[in-house]
């Protein structure tokens, strides 16, 4: 509704050729893609009838994490990668003017952000032990994906 998703693209809509400070470009991203990621975190989490409290709250704290690093290396593949690479039009994001990471932060420090955040993910893991292997592989991924 328009509290998550559709206030998330209701954002991403009207921020065309507008400059977005970072605060209302990761609340835009935490709605849309962010909500995504956390739902099924949580949900597989439910669904495993082992979740208590804490580790739901370490789990929102991953699934947020990875969501936005999901978002800034999708920003950073728009501009660095290619076409064939991507399966989507390189520069769509900049031809259509829309607010970037890499156009907010500057490119390396859109890096070092994405690193942050896969940082932040793996750190929330750490009440799990080796059964969260999985997921600490996911969020490298994330940061490390070329496509």
């Amino acid at each position: 509704g328009p509290a998550g998703m559709v206030g998330g693209q209701a954002i991403d809509l009207g921020s065309v050729a507008r400059k977005l400070d970072r605060e209302a470009l990761e609340l835009m991203h935490r709605h849309k893609t962010g909500a995504l990621i956390e739902a099924s975190v949580r949900l597989g989490a439910l669904a495993s009838g082992r979740a208590d409290d804490t580790s739901l709250a370490a789990l929102q704290q991953y699934a947020q994490a990875i969501g936005l690093a999901f978002q800034v290396q999708d920003d950073i593949l728009d501009v660095e990668s290619d076409t064939a690479t991507l399966g989507k039009h390189q520069g769509a994001d900049i031809a259509r003017d829309k607010p970037t990471y890499p156009s907010l932060l500057g490119m390396d420090a859109a890096k070092a952000y994405a690193v942050e955040l896969r940082d932040l993910a793996l750190h929330a893991l750490q009440p799990f032990g080796a059964s969260a292997d999985p997921l600490r592989e996911l969020a490298r991924f994330i940061v490390e994906r070329r496509s």
